[in-house]
């Protein structure tokens, strides 16, 4: 389960979970949030990858990756990969249809 959820003094509070397989770390572990806007902003400062379902058809719901299991980013356009067929030099297949150049740093 990526998103735990408990229902405390009649408001929902929230915590992350990494999505990773065989992966139990958390974002901060010490505290739970009544705000779950704000859980993932400070996740996502925190370096968390956040591919939600509305931006990513392709999956049942959103997933959520800690920074030791961060998924691949086209180095173009930075969508996640969550699919990574297709792509070559990191590039995701709609930036290479439209041959958007990419630099290697």
């Amino acid at each position: 389960m990526a998103r735990i959820e408990k229902t405390f003094d009649d408001r929902d509070w929230f915590m992350l979970e990494c999505d990773d397989p065989n992966c139990e770390q958390r974002f901060d572990d010490s505290q739970w949030y009544a705000d779950e806007d704000d859980l993932l902003t400070d996740a996502k400062d925190d370096g968390w990858q956040i591919p939600y379902k509305d931006e990513h058809p392709e999956l049942e719901r959103d997933m959520h990756y800690c920074p030791a299991h961060r998924l691949p980013e086209c180095t173009t356009c930075t969508n996640i990969m969550i699919d990574p067929a297709g792509w070559k030099d990191g590039q995701c297949p709609e930036c290479i249809k439209e041959k958007i150049p990419h630099e290697r740093s």
